[in-house]
């Protein structure tokens, strides 16, 4: 079949049709098929029909990559959650969980290229964990060297490290441990990804969720990868090469170490967001696994078309338009779509040069939508993440927040390339844990905005209104030491 488009017809002894399928550039005129076709594929993929009713409708059909099975979505209740984020708190967050593995760990990971990270999966095993890891097997600009010094240490200490392989890109980034819990994040586990050290690195999200249920999920998705996936590495791996859906130019490369002229400069240096601390949820949390290719692009697009009152998007890479100019970006449809129905918007968006050099990037998203913003005067704005004021490597994030009611956390980009990558992510409903991303979010928003100006602190308040509060302490305990002193003069 053509991988630009086609359609598959089927008729009965008389010639009639009787059902129908089209994809791509394919058009039909018929009963048998009824509204837009199914997305274009890549190579190596196949469509599969999800069962139940025939609609003849794309929404009968999923893209997946052959000899995989489907995963649909489905709705968990999570005995607890711990959120997290990066580079305040992940390293020591994923480490605590790390460390109360007493059975197994999975890890799907993109890139790993921490030592200290390797370091507690070392212990693990040698309290007898068993630890298998699936890495991406050509990863854009090459395998480094570093990731493949950890891979043969951890072999020799007993993992079971495979490689996913090609033209399978397998972009995820989440663990499950001893079917208890799951760690979904943002981030690879690189230096600047999950940082050792909290005055460097990205702004990435994270969550530790605890549910049997969940957990059984993952694992599940985990062993089909894994199962497909090969002991030794991509022929080309070390080589700087093109993968689909990811270019050395503008790929998601964590850094390979700590550049030393960075470290040197005093604009390295991350002010910590108010000290932030992992935060523990316990009470109606309900989480939703989103991933591609099976079930992410419907169920993202089905969050945010449920908004009604805001809308918060932080994002690594997005494109305006998909799949070479076939459409506009739905996701960013939905949020204007969003707007226009009364919902105040905010998208940031990384501002690497690899981000904004193309004509169809994160600075193309910004114009987009703020001039749409500006003819229809709707509550939408969007930004390019300040990240001098931020004092961050870049934006890694790729989340949203909802009506201070769900987040959004996941691997997965806002690019049509995206859809056909594992990826994999949540949706966590509960206002705590949403408000606890809404306020890093808002506090990552105004100094983009303000360029160091009033910003939000954790606590909700601006750095003025604290210092003002402190400030007022103070003086009425000076006050308060002044009278006492007046009244002992007075009395003796």
């Amino acid at each position: 079949m053509r991988n630009k488009g086609d359609e598959v017809i089927l008729r009965d002894k008389g010639g009639e049709v009787v059902d129908a399928v089209i994809y791509g550039d394919a058009k039909f005129n018929g009963d048998a098929w009824r509204g837009a076709p199914l997305q274009r594929p890549v190579e190596g993929m196949v469509f599969k029909r999800k069962g139940g009713k025939d609609t003849n409708t794309r929404r009968d059909w999923v893209l997946l990559w052959l000899h995989t099975p489907y995963f649909d979505a489905k709705r968990f209740n999570c005995e607890e959650a711990v959120a997290f984020v990066s580079p305040d708190c992940s390293f020591e967050a994923i480490c605590d969980e790390l460390a109360r593995a007493s059975s197994f760990i999975c890890l799907n990971v993109y890139e790993f290229e921490s030592f200290a990270l390797k370091d507690a999966l070392k212990n693990a095993i040698l309290r007898g964990v068993k630890v298998k890891i699936l890495l991406e097997g050509s990863p854009v600009g090459g395998m480094s060297d570093e990731e493949e010094e950890i891979v043969e240490e951890l072999r020799e200490a007993g993992a079971e490290v495979r490689f996913s392989d090609e033209p399978f890109v397998n972009h995820a980034k989440y663990a499950v441990i001893d079917g208890e819990s799951v760690i979904i994040m943002t981030e690879n586990w690189g230096n600047s990804g999950i940082p050792h050290e909290k005055t460097f690195g990205n702004r990435g999200w994270g969550i530790i969720l605890r549910s049997k249920e969940l957990a059984e999920y993952f694992k599940d998705v985990f062993d089909a990868d894994f199962r497909r996936g090969k002991a030794e590495l991509n022929e080309g791996a070390k080589e700087n090469r093109e993968v689909y859906g990811k270019t050395e130019k503008g790929g998601e490369v964590e850094g390979k170490g700590m550049p030393e002229l960075l470290l040197a400069s005093s604009d390295a240096e991350y002010v910590l967001v108010g000290d932030i601390e992992p935060f523990y949820a316990c009470e109606n949390i309900t989480v939703e696994p989103i991933l591609a290719p099976d079930n992410a692009y419907k169920e993202i697009l089905s969050m945010l078309e449920g908004a009604r009152e805001r809308i918060y998007v932080e994002m690594f890479s997005a494109e305006k338009i998909w799949f070479n100019n076939e459409m506009m970006n739905p996701f960013f449809d939905a949020l204007i779509s969003a707007a226009r129905r009364g919902c105040e918007v905010k998208v940031l968006l990384d501002a690497k040069e690899y981000n904004l050099d193309g004509n169809n990037d994160n600075d193309e998203v910004v114009a987009w939508l703020n001039g749409i913003a500006r003819a229809e005067n709707l509550n939408l704005r969007a930004e390019i993440a300040d990240l001098d004021a931020l004092r961050l490597l870049k934006i890694h994030n790729k989340g949203a927040i909802i009506d201070g009611q769900k987040v959004l956390i996941s691997s997965l980009n806002w690019k049509s390339c995206s859809l056909h990558n594992r990826e994999a992510g949540v949706i966590i409903e509960s206002e705590p844990v949403a408000r606890y991303y809404e306020q890093v979010f808002t506090y990552d928003w105004n100094l983009t905005v303000k360029g160091g100006g009033e910003i939000l602190r954790p606590s909700g308040k601006t750095m003025s209104e604290e210092w003002g509060k402190i400030f007022y302490i103070a003086l009425t305990f000076v006050i308060t030491v002044v009278i006492f002193l007046l009244i002992k003069r007075y009395r003796g």
